[in-house]
């Protein structure tokens, strides 16, 4: 995946954005722009509520139903993954590379995990010996973990 990179050139970002949005075939909006520039430059996986709050902190005006609308054609246009937190809120992650997720409990935080290739390896071949799924294709697989992260740990 191409990924915007952090520049002392702000316009090259944003540049970057809008060529990833036309791509996909959508217009490079204000609000659109600004959403993939945020999932692009965090490793969180934030939900609608926490981008909208994060804009809205850095002085940016946005409605919550403008942010939901452009996360879901963001998502239709395969530039960003919605993943189900813990805590039923979508949340959202802009890498789409193959990876795995470790979810908390406690607070609905999703990381990313990476696991070794053999492990990846070994989950591959378990699921292709089960018999409910001996006429499925697989196109992918994707591990999710359960936990608590290390912050509700502390409290």
């Amino acid at each position: 995946m191409a990924r915007a990179t952090e520049t002392s050139h702000a316009g090259q970002q944003t540049d970057d954005v809008t060529a990833l949005l036309r791509a996909r075939g959508l217009r490079p909006t204000k609000a659109r722009s600004l959403l993939l520039k945020h999932l692009l430059s965090t490793k969180q996986h934030p939900s609608a509520e926490e981008i909208t709050a994060s804009l809205r902190g850095e002085g940016i005006d946005v409605g919550v139903a403008t942010v939901y609308q452009n996360l879901s054609r963001l998502v239709e246009a395969g530039l960003v993954r919605r993943l189900s937190g813990q805590d039923g809120r979508s949340r959202f992650d802009a890498d789409m590379s193959a990876h795995d997720h470790a979810v908390c409990e406690s607070c609905g935080r999703i990381a990313d995990l990476a696991l070794e290739p053999g492990v990846k390896h070994a989950l591959d071949r378990a699921t292709a010996g089960e018999k409910d799924l001996d006429e499925w294709l697989l196109t992918r697989t994707s591990v999710e973990v359960h936990g608590v992260c290390p912050r509700c740990q502390i409290q």
